[in-house]
């Protein structure tokens, strides 16, 4: 006798053999001891767990000479031929390859016809298949057969049969078997074939298996013929092992190793995204039993490494770079590309990408997550940076955005962080803090003539302006809070060692570096005028106007203290009116001015109010207006 598979040398052939389908296996059992027989049902279910071996072992024992508690004795001349494919009682139709409207009516036509046994039973596979036109023909048969005819139907697709056809029939849902089903299947079959198979090799049938009885025998099959597991499989194992170490070389590698031996890009990701959905499913702590010990603690730990947001970023934009692999030009490079953006940060900047990354650092591990740099080898870093610019009226950084405050923790300063670079990076103006109370903020300096404030309550010193020439680190280290105030200090001692720049050093640099690196309020002053000369160790800055050179008088010190840290020495200002400085009035320094006005008051910082006069008093009440509207009215004061 020629060599026959072993799924179907071992297919069940009572029910007490059928496996992990113990609720279908029950119900038809009762119902052939009790008579209560269905005329239809509909077995729907994965391939390869076994709806067409049920509905046969429930043919043979409607129609066997000595059945026994519900079960056939699989001996007598009606089981026999059922089980060799001789049997005119069971007539068994494909109705992918017979789904036209001329196979049922032939159906239809030999089902009121006699039969050597009981019951005439009829199992049409893959009904879904059906055209909609067959469908409908076999409705009145199905509805109403003759007494000795029972239909069962198959099917992978349940919600692609017409609801008409379901309602009609009695549903029972098999469902894939558990991993501890799969071992003591394939221990059986191993053993009763005397079958030589290695531990790796039953692990990768299992695996294979993924909870199909007829997809493990036939992986089973391929392992004893070529003598051992393939090595397919281990581009899936790497790949998995490269996300969860974001290790992008080793991904495409991975890749380009499976493709070099034939696999095809899609099939690769399809097995991917399963392996990826196992250990989404061990990081939420969901039911695995259909895995083996060995798998399910791998998913286990990989699930810990990866993260239930990980994974989920890997599962959507695998599945969306599948959309398109169809009509890609070279398969490979949507998936090599979903790849990339899934192993490095810099390579996505989508609000999934920061919420992985903030649920990584709030895992306890990857300080990258805000600052690669944190995390590659190099020289040691500064353990407190210098602090961002802050602005004078808020703890404010000069972008806008709040500084983190003292204790915060770790999670909810990158955060902040995070929060402030997806603005910035999307065009947009990070949202302002709430302003600090009264009390909390310094004074402002008293303008010219009017009465000196009320002094305010102490608060601690602002700090220094950070040398605009020196970069600015874009974040804090998350192991360290927000310093606590502290009162304030003596002014430190001007620096030495550098030279007084030249003229054409500060007009190069003033817009582009230094002006940017003030204060708001100092930016929107001195943006008016211009270097004039350097003469005696003394940088001239001419302004248009007398008013406007005393208003930055009051704020020349914060400006010689910039100059002073970035040239690494003492420049001291002297401020001039200079005819050819720009005008306020000229139509960039408008802008430039408005602006500033919205940065930080809608005040225009160029007009003295003291020169302003008051408009005449033509105002008229409401009352009035209405009255002249209406001539001859009279207004009546209510008492």
């Amino acid at each position: 006798m020629s060599y026959q598979s072993l799924y179907r040398r071992y297919r069940p052939t009572r029910f007490s053999e059928v496996r992990g389908q113990e609720h279908l296996v029950s119900a038809l059992r009762n119902a052939v001891t009790e008579d209560r027989l269905g005329h239809a049902y509909l077995f729907s279910g994965p391939r390869g767990t076994g709806k067409t071996s049920t509905a046969r072992i429930l043919a043979k024992v409607l129609n066997c000479q000595n059945p026994l508690e519900g079960e056939p004795c699989c001996v007598c001349d009606s089981c026999l031929s059922i089980d060799a494919g001789t049997s005119f009682d069971v007539h068994e139709l494909d109705a992918a390859s017979n789904n036209g409207v001329d196979a049922i009516r032939d159906l239809i036509s030999s089902a009121s016809l006699a039969t050597p046994g009981r019951y005439k039973v009829y199992i049409l596979d893959e009904v879904h298949m059906l055209s909609t036109a067959a469908s409908n023909a076999l409705l009145k048969t199905l509805e109403e057969p003759p007494s000795h005819v029972i239909f069962v139907l198959a099917t992978t697709d349940p919600q692609k049969v017409l609801p008409t056809i379901r309602s009609r029939t009695q549903h029972f849902e098999v469902h894939l078997l558990s991993a501890a089903d799969l071992e003591g299947l394939v221990d059986y079959v191993v053993t009763d074939a005397g079958l030589e198979l290695s531990p790796e090799g039953r692990a990768y049938v299992l695996r294979i298996g993924a909870g199909s009885a007829r997809d493990t025998l036939s992986a089973l099959d391929r392992v004893v013929a070529a003598g051992g597991i393939p090595d397919s499989e281990d581009a899936v194992d790497e790949l998995v092992e490269a996300l969860c170490e974001r290790d992008t070389g080793r991904a495409l590698i991975a890749v380009e190793g499976a493709l070099s031996r034939g696999r095809n890009p899609r099939v690769l990701g399809e097995a991917l995204i399963a392996r990826l959905r196992d250990v989404f499913l061990a990081s939420v702590g969901a039911d695995l039993s259909r895995l083996t010990d060995t798998d399910r603690a791998r998913a286990t730990e990989q699930g810990r490494r990866l993260g239930a947001a990980g994974a989920t970023r890997a599962l959507e934009s695998l599945g969306e770079a599948f959309v398109g692999i169809q009509d890609a030009l070279d398969p490979r490079i949507p998936l090599e590309v979903a790849l990339v953006r899934l192993t490095r940060d810099d390579a996505d900047v989508s609000l999934s990408s920061l919420a992985d990354r903030i649920s990584r650092l709030e895992r306890g591990g990857v300080v990258a997550a805000i600052d690669p740099a944190l995390a590659s080898p190099g020289p040691a870093r500064p353990t407190a940076p210098p602090p961002p610019v802050a602005n004078d009226d808020t703890d404010d950084y000069v972008d806008g955005s709040a500084m983190p405050a003292a204790g915060s923790r770790p999670a909810d300063v990158a955060r902040q962080e995070l929060a402030r670079r997806s603005a910035t990076e999307e065009g947009g103006r990070p949202a302002r803090p709430a302003a600090r109370p009264a009390a909390s903020r310094p004074a402002r300096p008293a303008r010219p003539g009017s009465e000196p404030a009320a002094p305010a309550a102490s608060a601690p010193a602002a700090p220094a302006p950070t040398p605009a020439s020196e970069p600015q680190p874009e974040s804090q280290p998350v192991a360290e809070a927000a310093p606590s105030p502290e009162p304030a200090a003596a002014p430190a001692p001007a620096p030495t060692g550098g030279t007084m720049p030249a003229l054409v050093d500060l007009t190069r640099i003033w817009s582009d570096t230094l002006l940017p690196a003030l204060p708001q309020r100092s930016r929107a002053r001195f943006s008016g005028g211009h270097w004039v000369e350097v003469v005696d160790g003394v940088a001239v800055f001419g302004l248009p106007n007398e008013p406007h050179a005393t208003r930055c008088e009051e704020l020349r010190p914060e400006v010689e203290s910039m100059l002073s840290a970035h040239f690494g020495t003492t420049v001291p200002i002297r401020l001039i009116v200079d005819g050819s400085a720009p005008d306020p009035s000229a139509p960039r320094a408008v802008a430039a001015s408005r602006r500033a006005a919205a940065d930080e008051n809608p005040v225009d910082e160029s007009i003295d109010l003291d020169d302003l006069t008051n408009a005449r008093g033509t105002a008229t009440a409401g009352v009035d207006r209405i009255a002249a509207v209406f001539p001859g009215a009279s207004i009546v004061d209510e008492e």
